[in-house]
């Protein structure tokens, strides 16, 4: 059967196993996937989390010439503006669903947004994003769809997040990019094909993207970048592509996925380009499927050997890190940070599935009692851990610095910064360099004390992680 036949893909927990929440070490991590499916746990008491909406809107608002519609209240339109502020990108409407909305039903409010939306801004595509409310009270998005496609003579695609068909808020990516695929571009039919190599960018800053688009263009790959920056026609020509290169699992699997298994177009995974050596597996990857093996080894020993004269003698030897990013980024970095001399304190991860299982069995290899902790939005129980562990440095994405800042740890935030390839290499280098230097702030910061109290801070850091009752 075709994964495009259905209005939804299937959450992350029942396709790839994703676990939402766990505390253990990471051979034991690793052995939860050795089964048929891990063993699932919930908090008992939860502070924080995101959904697959954010997601959703994150992908979206890098679409080229787009205008995505909010069909909800205006406070799930309010992770719509976040994310704007964020990235720079995309055109919004919300509809405002009020008390009489969520009863009556709201489809005549939509049919004038879209209307509104597409006379004003006259975009390449229109996106309808069901948030929460409009999941439960059932509005009939879809025959709004027929009605206007027509009318209007634009492609309006439509996007069933719901927040809570699944705890994984990066599910929100799959569902993005399943209704992109079902809507413009279809399964079946005569593909036309072409040279071009997709290059898979879903949740990468500009400067990263721009990195790894300047080394495989200096291979003289054409690119077809897609789905950040990217237009309808991205979209078209990625289903006749020759293959695709991902630059991030955790966002862009779904895609490759569907391009694959839909269209015949090869997926080529490789863990996220972070460090030299695994830029140079990256790299050589996408040189063995183009037949310039030899083009991309040579690329590498010179792109490797200018990092390592600006490096200098920079070295986190005798330094402790703790690392709390996306799984993805976070085995990833854990490898950059020993590639630097660096010892790995212990990891928080926002969810974990069979996409990391390679990388998981390669650090517990490496270090099997390594402590790593599985949560979105729990800044209680990853300061827990990180006090008591007592690192030299945090490297996170943004979320929890300013709470970790007050245990007096120099902390890097990764968020909005270059981090893939060779200048992501030495950017991240520099950035702890600096923060290991001036520890002022962090050190003023830990007079105040962190903001729990001390009973808190006695329970264990798993305290509220309980095993699923079925």
């Amino acid at each position: 059967m075709s994964l495009l036949k259905s209005r939804t893909p299937r959450a992350r927990e029942k396709r790839i196993d994703t676990l939402n929440a766990w505390l253990g070490a990471a051979e034991s991590t690793l052995h939860q996937f050795s089964g048929k499916e891990p063993e699932q746990r919930i908090r008992a008491f939860s502070q924080s989390a995101q959904d697959d909406l954010i997601c959703a809107l994150r992908l979206l608002g890098g679409v080229r010439n787009s205008v995505t519609i909010v069909h909800a209240p205006r406070g799930c339109a309010a992770a719509s503006l976040w994310r704007h502020l964020q990235t720079g990108g995309g055109r919004w409407v919300v509809t405002n669903l009020d008390q009489r909305d969520t009863i009556m039903g709201a489809d005549r409010k939509l049919r004038q947004a879209v209307t509104s939306a597409y006379r004003r801004y006259r975009p390449e595509v229109l996106f309808i994003v069901a948030g929460p409310v409009a999941a439960i009270n059932n509005d009939d998005i879809q025959a709004v769809v027929d009605e206007l496609r027509d009318e209007l003579g634009v492609p309006i695609v439509p996007v069933f997040t719901s927040g809570f068909a699944s705890r994984s808020a990066v599910s929100g990516y799959d569902i993005a990019l399943h209704a992109i695929m079902k809507h413009l571009v279809g399964s079946g039919g005569e593909i036309a094909r072409n040279e071009a190599v997709n290059l898979l960018s879903g949740a990468e800053g500009v400067a990263d993207r721009l990195e790894a688009v300047r080394l495989l263009a200096s291979l003289g790959i054409e690119l077809n970048v897609l789905p950040d920056a990217a237009g309808v026609e991205n979209f078209r020509q990625a289903a006749g592509a020759r293959l695709s290169f991902s630059l991030d699992q955790d966002a862009d699997n779904y895609l490759g996925i569907v391009l694959e298994e839909e269209y015949d177009v090869t997926a080529i995974e490789q863990p996220r380009p972070v460090g030299l050596r695994a830029t140079g597996r990256w790299l050589l990857a996408a040189g063995e499927a183009l037949g310039i093996e030899s083009a991309a080894r040579a690329l590498h020993e010179r792109e490797s050997e200018r990092v390592r004269r600006e490096l200098g003698d920079f070295t986190l030897e005798g330094r402790r890190v703790y690392l709390a990013l996306s799984p993805s980024t976070a085995f990833a970095v854990a490898e950059l940070i020993e590639e630097l001399g660096g010892e790995l304190a212990g990891l928080s991860v926002s969810h974990l599935g069979r996409l990391q299982t390679a990388q998981l069995e390669s650090l517990s290899s490496r270090h099997p009692a390594l402590q790593i902790h599985v949560a979105d939005g729990q800044p209680f129980e990853e300061l827990n851990i990180v006090r008591r562990i007592a690192p030299d440095l945090y490297i996170g994405d943004g979320a929890h610095l300013g709470q970790l800042s007050r245990l007096g740890v120099p902390v890097v935030s990764l968020e909005n910064s270059s981090l893939l390839g060779y200048e992501g290499a030495l950017s991240v280098a520099r950035r702890i360099s600096a923060a290991l230097k001036n520890r002022a702030f962090t050190e003023a910061l830990a007079v105040a004390g962190t903001p729990y109290r001390e009973g808190w801070l006695k329970r264990s850091p798993n305290w509220h992680i309980k095993k699923e009752v079925k």
